[in-house]
């Protein structure tokens, strides 16, 4: 497991290198995506830190790590100009009041349905699935992380934790090879694939990043 955690490590320096060799952007749509990416590379990041000492705390983190993705993809893609700017306004009482009417995972979901990348929805969407069971419980204090509390976490349940973290990981590089002058960013994706093969799961094919349904 240490083995598989320094070399998830690797993985996520590698993506965090790409994505800091990218200007800055000021428009809304691109600021957002570049921002909410970060912070979901940010939660992945702290899920390795804690999975070997504090394994619960890092089974919760996946969930701000996948919705901040969902959030990056919907604002790079489907998001309309008015609740981009509620997103990135400063904050202040009434923004934030304004930026709770932002959508949530399932209408951001449906969006990209709609009218998102081809494949992007039922990619996040399947994702969603195969977590938000167990996440559910651990985030609100249910039977899993009693239960593993007492008896303790598998080792091949916390190898799926770290997999599915590189994974949310990984899929911010499509995010970034759709901003401008980014295209590369996929064919990094590929070949980091290819190379961290052995702390990744079996990754369904990559959604299209500029075509849409």
């Amino acid at each position: 497991m240490a083995s598989a955690l320094d070399v998830s490590g690797q993985l996520a320096a590698l993506i965090g290198a790409a994505w800091e060799s990218t200007s800055a952007f000021t428009d809304a749509r691109h600021r957002a995506a570049q921002g909410l990416c970060a912070i979901s590379l940010h939660h992945g990041q702290a899920v390795l830190s804690l999975l070997p000492v504090l394994p619960a705390s890092a089974i919760v983190l996946m969930r701000p790590q996948y919705e901040a993705l969902v959030r990056a993809v919907w604002a790079m893609h489907v998001a309309p100009e008015t609740q981009l700017q509620r997103l990135v306004a400063p904050l202040t009482l009434e923004s934030q009041q304004a930026a709770k009417k932002l959508p949530g995972v399932p209408e951001m979901l449906e969006k990209l349905e709609a009218s998102g990348p081809r494949g992007a929805a039922t990619l996040l969407g399947r994702a969603r699935e195969r977590l938000n069971d167990g996440l559910n419980s651990f985030v609100h204090g249910g039977i899993h992380p009693f239960a593993r509390q007492q008896d303790g976490y598998p080792i091949g349940l916390l190898m799926d934790v770290m997999k599915n973290g590189n994974a949310m990981a990984m899929l911010t590089l499509n995010v970034l090879s759709a901003l401008p002058q980014q295209a590369d960013a996929i064919v990094l994706m590929r070949a980091l694939y290819q190379q961290f093969e052995d702390v990744l799961p079996t990754l369904e094919p990559s959604p299209a990043t500029t075509g849409s349904a």
